[in-house]
């Protein structure tokens, strides 16, 4: 554009205010105006108008005015101010949405939990009826016939089951459920037949196919990338490399040096090699033998919790030091730290989020849930750090209370163990596909890290009259625990319920 006058109103929203958005701008283009910012003392007005006048983009006019690189420029310029730029915290302001229809709920799983700052809204099997036949067929399976007919037989006869159990969970609760005040006939068969939905798809696999949208920045989209393709599921490799081809479109240079972590792969090889010399055979679990259960493997000590909270509220507060805080709230009683804290607690409404200083104590659970709740949990949670264990048919599984009160347990039990069999022989097989083979009845092995920042998020969040039976008994015990261990602390965690303040609905969970 040398020569011609730059009109900067087609990219930012004003010319003379301190604040203002970037628009009209391919993703890299903001990533790099802002990574300007910390060598130049110009602004980011200032810069973005140096690249136009320097022809280092090309304006679009038939688009609009959207400003796009030249390509061969484009090489050059990132490989200099993107890859090459000494840090990789540049790529965090650019951002790609991406859509990813018609994977595996297994897949979904790990893409999810690929990394923390990724955005997600899916499909909810909570609210919407999956179809006969959307279900993930591994290529795998095409060189073993007799693993693949197994395989499609179980998905079918999952289906076949999950739609007897609509039925049967429709009648039992049209004739059960109370009718709410004012409850037109419409309203009431659509929240029959989602409380159906929310526990006839126990019986479903996780080859149930599934969508989602996904927002990230450039570093975020770059790390689940490398643990995409270093994931032991192949359908993760292949979603990967889909997903690098589309971002690509957007963000081109910053996922340039995207490959396999041999670090994780190789890890992985030699903890299993060494897990599977020790292991035993594995376990036929029924139910009875192995309910879901949530239970903290860790709590601060009470006392000492009170005494770090009184030091870290001090700090924020005041000018004190960390040893005249400390001296402080050490010579307080329990009682006046109780009181201390529940002040720092008390005006927390639905929406608030408690003080900083709760991010300091944390917590470790342990929680053996079935993959139905395990997909919630991995979602709508902010701040918790996982450690999950493979899909399993070894832990035993859930039945949904109204499927119990409906007598519909026997044939829910049958197709989970049948599953339980299937898996076993696919595993012998075919190892890649044993998976897809999981219900969501079937229970996974979890542990978490969590602040007590976090609980509370999780507890309000979890234990709402709208969320779903299975992960608000798990919040309920949870909750119940911290009542009895650090009491004042867990006076507030459950605010929805009593708050009239707080609007409900949403899908709370998948």
């Amino acid at each position: 554009m040398k020569g011609q006058e730059i009109d900067l109103t087609r990219y930012v929203s004003n010319l003379d205010r301190n604040v203002y958005t970037i628009y009209n701008l391919p993703e890299e283009v903001i990533a790099v105006i802002f990574a300007y910012v910390s060598r130049s003392p110009l602004s980011f007005r200032d810069n973005l108008k140096k690249l136009l006048e320097d022809d280092e983009l090309a304006v679009g006019d038939a688009a609009g005015g959207i400003a796009s690189f030249y390509s061969e420029k484009a090489a050059r310029f990132h490989e200099k101010w993107v890859v090459g730029y000494g840090h990789s915290s540049v790529a965090e302001h650019a951002v790609a949405h991406i859509g990813i229809e018609r994977i595996s709920r297994l897949a979904s799983a790990e893409l999810e939990l690929a990394n923390s700052f990724n955005s997600f809204t899916e499909y909810s099997q909570r609210y919407q009826r999956p179809r006969r036949g959307d279900w993930y067929l591994p290529p795998e399976l095409e060189n073993d016939p007799e693993a693949k007919s197994l395989y499609c037989d179980l998905q079918e006869k999952a289906y076949d089951t999950y739609e007897g159990l609509l039925a049967g969970l429709i009648g039992y609760l049209t004739d059960r459920l109370p009718r709410r005040d004012g409850e037109s006939e419409k309203r009431f068969h659509l929240r029959v037949e989602k409380t159906a939905f929310e526990d006839a798809r126990y019986v479903l696999t996780l080859a149930t196919l599934t969508n989602l949208g996904m927002t990230g920045n450039g570093r975020a989209l770059r790390d689940t990338l490398i643990r995409l393709l270093s994931s032991r599921y192949p359908e993760c490799r292949r979603l990967a490399r889909e997903m690098e081809r589309e971002i690509g479109r957007v963000i081109p240079t910053l996922l340039k040096h995207v490959k396999p972590s041999p670090y994780i792969m190789d890890t992985r090889e030699s903890l299993e090699k060494q897990m599977k010399e020790t292991e035993t055979e594995a376990r036929a679990c029924p139910e009875s033998a192995g309910g879901p259960s949530a239970r903290f493997l860790r709590l601060p000590d009470y006392e000492e919790a009170l005494t770090q909270l009184t030091v870290s509220l001090w700090i924020e507060h005041s000018s004190l030091s960390y040893e005249e805080a400390e001296a402080k709230a050490r010579a307080l009683s329990r009682e006046e730290k109780e009181r201390l804290v529940d002040d720092a607690l008390k005006r927390l409404r639905f929406f608030d989020n408690p003080l900083d200083a709760f991010q300091h104590l944390v917590y470790r659970l342990e929680l053996k849930i079935s993959e139905a709740n395990w997909h919630q949990l991995l979602r709508h949670n902010r701040r918790t750090h996982f450690t999950w264990g493979l899909p399993t048919t070894d832990l035993g599984y859930t039945i949904p209370p109204h499927v119990r009160d409906a007598g519909l347990s026997d044939p829910f039990c049958r197709l989970v163990e049948q599953a339980a069999e299937i898996h076993r022989k696919i595993r012998e097989i075919c190892p890649a596909a044993a998976p897809y083979c999981v219900t969501n009845a079937h229970h996974r092995q979890v542990t978490a890290t969590v602040t007590l920042w976090e609980l509370y998020h999780l507890i309000n969040l979890r234990t709402s009259p709208e969320a779903q039976w299975d992960i608000r008994a798990v919040f309920e015990e949870l909750l119940s625990a911290l009542k009895r261990h650090h009491p004042v602390l867990a006076r507030y965690a459950q605010r929805r319920a009593g708050d009239p303040a707080a609007t409900g609905g949403g899908a709370l969970g998948r």
